[in-house]
């Protein structure tokens, strides 16, 4: 199914986290829809909606905004019956950049998903971390303005994903089975949704500035 539209300046929530940020949307642009199903032995229904939420007439956003599928491994995977499994992939920034939000995917066996950034300078940061993955739950996590993390140019994004084909794992339909790459929810996936901003050198110190001359909180310790 394909929608046409003309041209739109549209932000997609929770993809974007701030009101300076939106997607472009050209001429002739279409949405596909991608939606995977499998025999269920019964007649299933459901209904698919969209949301599109448009910016005021007159007001564009500062920034173009890009989901970017960023791989941990993709078309290929091996996962052996009773086995903890591990997939790791890179994905480089091409301009400086603010990761506005992370959204990992996998399937029933999906066990945790880190994100790290490795700065070309070779020094490493954890920038996302979800230890107890929930196939029932596609959450996205949205950054705080004043804790998105600010990645310079040439950056490689780093994921890392670990899968849990044992009886541990109460998701798991059958840990006897070898798992490969694949669409239905039996197989698997392992890859991140993460939105980047991308930012010329003028915006990128400039933010960079103001979080350096942003005030300090510390929270209080519980009592």
């Amino acid at each position: 199914m394909a929608i046409r539209l003309d041209f739109l300046l549209i932000t997609f929530p929770p993809f974007c986290s701030r009101l300076d940020t939106g997607k472009l949307l050209l001429p002739g642009s279409k949405f596909r829809w991608d939606i995977h199903y499998s025999q269920a032995g019964e007649e299933i229904t459901n209904q698919v909606e969209m949301g599109i939420y448009f910016y005021p007439k007159g007001e564009e956003p500062k920034y173009r905004t890009s989901l970017t599928l960023t791989p941990a491994a993709l078309g290929t995977m091996d996962i052996r019956p009773n086995t903890l499994s591990l997939v790791e992939g890179f994905t480089q920034l091409r301009e400086n950049a603010r990761i506005e939000s992370f959204q990992p995917h996998m399937h029933l066996r999906g066990k945790a998903m880190m994100v790290e950034a490795i700065l070309p300078n070779g020094q490493k940061q954890v920038i996302s971390l979800v230890s107890d993955f929930n196939f029932n739950w596609m959450t996205t996590y949205v950054y705080e303005d004043n804790a998105a993390p600010l990645l310079p140019k040439g950056t490689l994004l780093k994921v890392t994903a670990w899968h849990d084909n044992t009886a541990g794992k109460k998701t798991n339909p059958d840990p006897n089975q070898w798992v490969g790459w694949g669409d239905r929810t039996v197989d698997e996936m392992a890859h991140a949704w993460i939105n980047i901003v991308y930012m010329k050198d003028d915006d990128f110190k400039a933010e960079q500035e103001k979080r350096r001359s942003a005030p300090t909180t510390v929270a209080a310790p519980q009592q």
